[in-house]
């Protein structure tokens, strides 16, 4: 783990999200059944100096931050990746048992729902009309495609690589355990601290290198918030998530009839 940790948060929602717009379960599911914005710096408003994680040294901050995420539960992320084809967002729950994640590619979105081993995925209106579409699909087929996969959840029977990756970005700890799993907090090069400022409502010190920062909760160490250029990373409702529930039973498809 090398200073800023962002970068490798970044490359691994990249990867999934990437993979949820291109040729993943998303595309093989079809196949076998028939808002916004760019990511701003956080708003300069210092606040006054406090005792507490703004007082400690940089090196201390970077290790109280580590332990606190790979601590931490039943909490919410949300983000924007920049892409050249347009920006992509995901908005992810963590919870003891499982997680929850909706990820929105050029307008499309997918969910995937983890509980426990069992996975749940749904395509959006707009997913299922773009599959369509990609696949020149006469307006009947469309049209059927959408009466069987609209509002469903499909119950995966096997998970390929691509749906994978979705699915660890969802499963409680693993994301924070990619990024901070390997302790190097003293050996890498030390960032910068800024100082204190008010980042979504909460006091936070900063620490920042190459244009890449983290906010992080000045009373208790958690982070608040990632941003390396536009790409940026949300966290929020510590220990507020509930526990994800399966979806209704008239909601679910079998994905074994589908080959998934």
């Amino acid at each position: 783990m090398s200073f800023p940790w962002i970068r490798t948060a970044a490359a691994a929602a990249l990867v999934a999200l990437i993979a949820t717009g291109c040729d993943s379960s998303a595309d093989t599911a079809v196949e076998n059944t028939a808002p916004t914005t760019s990511a701003k710096v956080p708003a300069r408003t210092p606040v006054k100096p406090a005792a507490g994680l703004e007082s400690q040294p940089v090196r201390t901050i970077m290790k109280k931050t580590r332990l606190a995420s790979l601590a931490a539960s039943n909490l919410r992320m949300r983000g924007t990746i920049d892409d050249p084809g347009g920006p992509m967002t995901f908005d992810i729950t963590w919870a003891k048992g499982g997680g929850q994640g909706d990820f929105t590619v050029a307008g499309a979105s997918y969910s995937v729902r983890a509980i426990g081993r069992t996975v749940y995925f749904q395509l959006s209106e707009a997913a299922i009309r773009a599959q369509a579409k990609t696949e020149k699909s006469s307006a009947a087929e469309t049209a059927q495609m959408l009466r069987l996969l609209k509002n469903k959840w499909i119950k995966l029977s096997k998970v390929d690589k691509d749906t994978q990756e979705m699915v660890d970005l969802v499963t409680p700890g693993l994301f924070f355990k990619t990024v901070f799993g390997k302790d190097d907090t003293d050996t890498a090069a030390a960032p910068r601290k800024a100082a204190p400022r008010m980042v979504d409502g909460v006091r936070c010190v900063g620490l920042t290198e190459d244009g890449a920062s983290l906010w992080i909760d000045a009373t208790t160490a958690r982070l608040v918030r990632m941003t390396d250029g536009k790409n940026q990373f949300r966290f929020s409702d510590y220990g507020k998530v509930p526990a994800p529930k399966a979806p209704a039973k008239s909601q679910i498809l079998d994905g074994r009839t589908m080959g998934l």
